[in-house]
This record gives structure tokens, C-alpha cells and sequence, in this order.
């Protein structure tokens, strides 16, 4: 028996006792005052049981209400048995280095290849959190050559709409699975990093961030925020507004997580790639993947 029913059946019992008492005070002679006053005490009793049972009656319908939410609660737990991985957490950065982390979201696009061009030409590794959706025409290729020349892929989910994956985990999760078979499908990879749409901490996903963080964890799956950005799909960038925006936020990073875009709209992204690149050498920064440097998230 629930709690909530123990209360019920002890205030029925109240109830009984209350009623009984009454009825050996009635064989008592009365008054008819007094009998007046019995009448109303007989009616209070009968009110005061009335509602003890309809409390009752409402406390077994709440109780049946909520087992029945529970029980078409899923068990996302239990979700997409094959949507799990293994992250090698990375061993302690060198601090005596300097380290850029180059890092490519929404692709893959027409311009994908172009920054593979460029990437291959100065012999530098880079991190490319992948939109399922935009996998299209030929761009499956652009991910087997981004594994054949040693760059790493993150997952950045399949539909990058808020709306779609951020209302619930399930779906949050429905959806990256999409993109995590797909990944491996073309690349024979099984990917262990990925990115937030927005970030870690945004205003979308703040009522199941907590649980989809440990679920995700729970997973393999391990999250990468960045803490310098080119600010290269908002408003109106130029060249100098991306290289400026990398700039100025270096000098708080020795081990820079830089975003930058891969898309149709981000041609600019690709014309600034090499003096973006020459920057980073002329201050020092070494490049590596992504997954070899220690996690980071926003704070919370």
C-alpha cells in the first residue's frame, strides 16, 4: 500500500470512531435541544465521512495517474543499443607548448575540399564537427579523405535544429545516431567527440542539459566547446573582422579551440584559412586534432 493511502484509511478510521461515539450518545436520553444539536452533529458526521472518502477515491486516482505518466515515460537508457563509443581520455597537455586546435563546424560543403587543399598543403590536422543532413552528391568522399589524412571528426548532430533536438533527450539522441551510423558507414569510423549546436550552454537545450551531458558521457561520447572564435557566421564578417576576432582572443589561450564554419555561406572562411594559419605559426602555436587535447566546456 502507498503512503498516500495509509493517510486515506487512518483518517476513515478517525471517521468510524467519531460516528460510533455519536451513536452511543443517542441512546442517552436527550433534551429536544439536545436532540436538535445531535441532528446537526449526525449530518457533520456524515459530511466529514463523505469527504474522507472522496479524498481517498481522488488520492488512488493521483497515484494511478502518476504510474501511468511513469510507465509512458521510455527508458532512453535503454535507446539505440549500438550508439556507444570509447573516448582515450588524452594525457596532460605539454605546457611548455603552445597548441591551436583548428576546428571546422556544419560541413561537410562545396567548400570542404578547398580547406582539405589548403590543410594538405601545410601539412596540418584539423577537427570537423559534421552536420548529418549536409552529407550529400559527393561530399561523402570529403570524410573519407578527412580520416585518410589524419583529421578528426566530431559529430555536431544530423539536423542542427534546435527545435528537433533539443525537447527532449530521446530525440536529442534519435537524432545523433542518425549521423554516428553515418559516419560510420562511410568512414568505417566510430566517432567520440562531438559539438553542441550552440554550445554546451545554450538557452535551447537548458531543460535536460544536465541529464543529456551524463547520458552522453555515460555513452563514451565526450563534448568540446571552443574558447576562441572567428565570429565568421555572424553578421557581416570580412577577413579582417575574422582574423581580428582570432586574434584578440589568443591572447587568453595557450591551447586555443578556434571556430570557424564550413559552409555554403562561409567562402570567406576559406580566402582567410591561410593568413588565419601564418598568424598562428608567426605566434608560436603548433596544430593537433581535437581529441588529443583535454576536454572543455563552457562554464556553467
Amino acid at each position: 500500500m502507498k503512503k498516500s493511502n495509509y493517510s486515506g484509511v487512518a483518517l476513515l478510521i478517525v471517521g468510524f470512531l467519531f460516528i460510533l461515539i455519536l451513536s452511543q450518545e443517542r441512546t442517552e436520553k436527550m433534551s429536544t435541544k439536545e436532540e436538535s444539536a445531535y441532528t446537526w452533529k449526525e449530518i457533520d458526521s456524515t459530511v466529514l465521512m463523505a469527504e474522507l472518502e472522496n479524498k481517498m477515491a481522488q488520492e488512488r486516482q493521483e497515484e494511478e495517474n502518476s504510474q501511468t505518466s511513469m510507465d509512458e515515460v521510455p527508458d532512453y537508457t535503454k535507446m539505440f543499443p549500438d550508439l556507444y563509443t570509447e573516448y582515450q581520455t588524452p594525457k596532460e597537455m605539454d605546457k611548455d607548448k603552445k597548441i591551436a586546435y583548428l576546428t571546422f563546424d556544419d560541413g561537410p560543403s562545396e567548400n570542404t575540399f578547398e580547406i582539405l587543399d589548403i590543410l594538405e598543403e601545410r601539412d596540418i590536422k584539423a577537427t570537423f564537427f559534421i552536420v548529418g543532413s549536409a552529407i550529400k552528391n559527393d561530399r561523402d568522399d570529403s570524410l573519407k579523405r578527412m580520416i585518410y589524412e589524419g583529421h578528426t571528426i566530431g559529430i555536431h548532430t544530423y539536423s542542427h535544429q534546435c527545435n528537433e533536438i533539443y525537447c527532449s533527450i530521446e530525440r536529442f539522441l534519435e537524432d545523433f545516431n542518425l549521423v554516428y551510423e553515418q559516419i560510420h558507414e562511410i568512414t568505417g569510423e566510430r566517432v567520440n567527440i562531438y559539438r553542441f549546436p550552440w554550445g554546451s550552454n545554450n538557452g535551447y537545450s537548458k531543460g535536460i542539459k544536465d541529464a543529456l551531458m551524463e547520458e552522453m558521457e555515460r555513452r563514451g561520447f565526450t563534448c568540446y566547446d571552443w574558447n576562441v572564435s572567428a565570429d565568421d557566421s555572424i553578421g557581416h564578417p570580412t577577413a579582417y573582422s575574422i582574423l581580428n576576432n582570432i586574434k584578440k582572443d589568443l591572447k587568453r589561450n595557450d591551447y586555443p579551440i578556434i571556430l570557424m564554419h564550413d559552409s555554403p555561406v562561409n567562402d570567406l572562411t576559406v580566402k582567410t584559412l591561410p593568413d588565419i594559419i601564418d598568424m598562428l605559426i608567426e605566434k608560436g602555436y603548433k596544430f593537433e586534432t581535437l581529441d588529443l587535447r583535454e576536454p572543455y566546456q563552457f562554464p556553467w
